[in-house]
């Protein structure tokens, strides 16, 4: 008879990493206690562990309910690996949420990529009060995913060269862009909290900027030396410093520091590529002297004049007249509708049966007719030749 399946070591090592170990209990915010690598049933103040004995209560009390549910709920076999697996995320989540989650119904239908995706939307948790994408959770998705999918028999090999990949656009419009937010676990309180931003550290777009201006001062640097040399009372043609200067102010936090110009002007520099000090040194000894460029002022393009209501514009009579005359007599059509529907039984026809349903049908064309009429006399109106 076979041995039921246990946690194998790796199982074990990769809990044990994200779990984290705590030699003293630590006070959780619902008033509980952890201790040891996340053990929490008998945990209580004041105690003290050694990290054998938490590895002990970790192997034999806490995961031996996690792999008596999975061997009894999860119907289809298991390698190791998968096991593993299973048993650390269901240890994360909780066995109540495991049994309701989609990775143990599809798992059991036998679509095992499915459900290896599945684990990949627990990553979010409760931070500083809001439900937050987890940086430490997304990465434990992404390990237990792995493991999963890790055959015991080894990695099957498919070079580049043999099958190429293709892009799926299915998988990047599942891809979400919410943004993960790096805690820190705080031992002496049990709280977890948003990491704080380490004073004077750069953000990505920051240490980019920096990462491209050190590289423009290298590629720039023989250049300055050389520029040096020459004339540079020059208007017009940048100088290395010039360059270097301006890619720099990328990498401040609020801009370069300098009072901006007039955003309604743009003041244009007309530079001669082919005759700049940088590009081109040894031909500036042989062309005749190139004149100071001329400097322009560009300007936004003037609006386009508002367009008026055209009552003061020249505007044919013959354009609005015809929806004039329709609005009126919608107009009338109304009132003349709502008066018949309004007047006594006795003024009416006896003879006529359906003298009851001239007035209401008349008022409701009659205001169909106003509301088109109007329309299109506002657009007759307010046209611009």
């Amino acid at each position: 008879m076979a041995l039921p399946m246990r946690t194998s070591g790796a199982g074990v090592e990769l809990i044990k990493s994200f779990e984290g170990f705590r030699a003293r209990a630590t006070r959780l915010p619902d008033g509980n206690w952890i201790v040891g690598f996340g053990h929490t049933a008998g945990a209580r103040e004041g105690l003290r562990v050694t990290r054998a004995d938490a590895e002990l209560v970790l192997r034999h009390h806490d995961l031996a309910p996690i792999e008596e549910m999975i061997r009894e709920r999860v119907l289809t076999p298991l390698t190791q690996n998968e096991f593993d697996a299973l048993v650390s995320f269901a240890f994360n989540i909780g066995t109540d949420a495991f049994l309701e989650s989609n990775v143990l119904a599809l798992l059991n239908s036998g679509e095992r990529l499915q459900a290896a995706e599945g684990m990949t939307a627990w990553r979010k948790g409760r931070v500083d009060g809001e439900v937050r994408v987890v940086d430490a959770l997304v990465r434990r998705r992404a390990a237990e995913k792995a493991l999963f999918l890790e055959h015991p028999s080894g990695r099957i090999p498919v070079p580049g060269a043999l099958m190429r990949p293709q892009f799926d656009p299915g998988a990047a419009l599942a891809v979400s862009r919410e943004r993960a937010v790096v805690i820190e676990a705080r031992t002496e309180d049990g709280r977890t909290s948003a990491a704080p931003l380490i004073p004077g550290a750069d953000t990505a777009p920051q240490a980019a900027a920096r990462a491209v201006a050190e590289r423009m001062t290298r590629l720039l640097g023989e250049q300055q030396a050389a520029n040096t040399l020459q004339d540079t009372s020059e208007t017009g043609v940048p100088t290395a410093d010039e360059i270097t200067r301006a890619v720099s102010a990328l990498a401040e936090p609020d801009g370069p520091g300098e009072d901006r110009p007039d955003e309604t002007v743009i003041e244009a520099r007309q530079v001669q590529m082919a005759h700049s000090p940088a590009a081109a040194p040894v031909l500036r000894q042989t062309t005749p002297e190139i004149p100071e460029p001329r400097r322009e002022i560009l300007r936004p393009p003037a609006l386009p004049p508002s367009r008026g209501n055209g009552l003061n514009g020249d505007i044919s009579v013959m354009r609005w007249l015809p929806y004039a005359l329709l609005s009126g007599l919608g107009l009338w059509g109304i009132f003349e509708g709502v008066r018949r529907t309004a007047a006594p039984t006795v003024q009416r026809f006896p003879d006529s049966e359906g003298e009851a349903f001239v007035g209401p049908l008349l008022a409701f064309g009659s205001v169909l007719l106003s509301v088109l009429a109007i329309y299109y006399l506002y657009r007759a109106i307010t046209r611009q030749d």
